[in-house]
């Protein structure tokens, strides 16, 4: 009995050494299973950097193309969809542009310096001065493009929405004033617009409510800048606007009037710090990501700023009043003209500045 039992174990070692030789001979040749794609492991974190994704700073132009051979002429507004392509407002081209993950570069509707209002599809539409966008969670774009708010699908059909109206003496020179400057939109459909003397909530039927300022302004003479606020709902759908008093405020609960987030009334500056200490310069654009932080475009200053739920403001990128990008790490950067701005809600912002489209990774 005490020899059949060892017999047993010597074939049972015999066996799991020809296992063992057996996946040794499968390594050495690379044949063997696949690992899982994941291992279980977070993939390397990115280094904290601003790159280049298409066009450049100083070259204006409208060349469809990819990353640096690209050229726009004055990008505004930017947003991105699910799949991670971005779609930016070329204002001075009066285009929309869409640019793929690989950094392709093509016109999705407009025709470049063709400047009028026409809905169509493609290079058969048109727009006048596309200054701000955003797309909702049907993939279907909301432009601020001067006084209309347009609508652009993924198939480059372009709708209007909503005309806003002209106060009575409102010298051509002044027109800039009336156009609108910034644009976000809601899970239920509102849209919220921004111009140089109100904020509008429009619904999907384009009926609108002000929520600040006035629906008209009368005599307006001489020459006016154009004054674009940012606006951005976040995940929540909770509502903040660059105000007219130059602070960010919340759309209150009535969704009609606003209160104040952070910022001071009629101060403006590159301070950091919380609520009312805070102060920036022109906020042109802002964008939420899923956590509730807010990033902030502040023109002017050309800094990258960040608003946490709490209100502390901090500032993440640039030099005050840089007039040039500089590239590579956030510390020590500088932005030409910002304009725009968009996150993808893992760690990265987007951002117009200058001629060109860039990349912001986040620390």
């Amino acid at each position: 009995m005490k020899q059949l039992v060892e017999t047993k174990a010597a074939r049972l070692r015999l066996k799991l050494l020809g296992a063992s030789a057996l996946m040794v001979l499968l390594v050495a040749c690379g044949d063997h299973p696949p690992k899982d794609d994941d291992d279980g492991e977070d993939p390397p974190p990115q280094n904290a950097a601003i790159t280049i994704v298409a066009g450049d700073p100083t070259a204006s132009g409208t060349r469809d193309a990819t990353g640096t051979s690209a050229r726009f002429n004055t990008p505004r507004g930017i947003t991105i969809d699910a799949s991670g392509n971005l779609y930016v407002a070329d204002q001075v081209n009066a285009t929309i542009r869409r640019i793929t993950p690989s950094g392709v570069v093509t016109t999705l509707a407009g025709r470049a310096e063709a400047r009028e209002s026409i809905d169509g599809t493609g290079a058969n539409a048109r727009f006048t001065s596309p200054a701000a966008i955003a797309i909702d969670s049907n993939n279907v774009m909301v432009v601020a493009d001067a006084r209309a708010v347009r609508r652009v699908g993924l198939d480059g059909r372009v709708d209007t929405l909503f005309t806003l109206p002209i106060g009575s003496n409102v010298a051509s020179g002044s027109l800039n004033h009336v156009y609108t400057g910034g644009i976000d939109v809601d899970s239920s459909g509102n849209v919220y617009v921004t111009n140089g003397y109100g904020t509008r909530r429009i619904n999907s039927f384009g009926v609108a409510t002000m929520i600040e300022g006035v629906a008209t302004q009368n005599n307006l003479t001489g020459t006016r800048d154009f004054l674009p606020r940012g606006v951005a709902v976040d995940d929540s759908n909770v509502v903040y606007v660059a105000d007219l008093t130059n602070t960010i405020s919340k759309v209150n609960g009535t969704g009609n009037g606003l209160t104040r987030f952070v910022g001071s009334s009629g101060i403006t500056g590159s301070t950091n710090g919380t609520g009312t200490s805070a102060s920036f310069e022109r906020v042109v654009a802002m964008t939420a990501d899923p956590q509730g932080n807010l990033y902030v475009a502040d023109g002017v200053n050309n800094l990258i700023r960040k608003i946490t739920p709490g209100g502390v403001v901090s500032t993440i990128a640039g030099t005050v009043r840089g007039t040039s990008l500089k590239t590579g790490p956030l510390e020590g950067s500088s932005f030409a003209d910002l304009r725009g701005i968009t996150t993808d809600g893992k760690g990265n912002l987007y951002a117009t500045s200058g001629h060109a489209v860039i990349k912001i990774v986040l620390p």
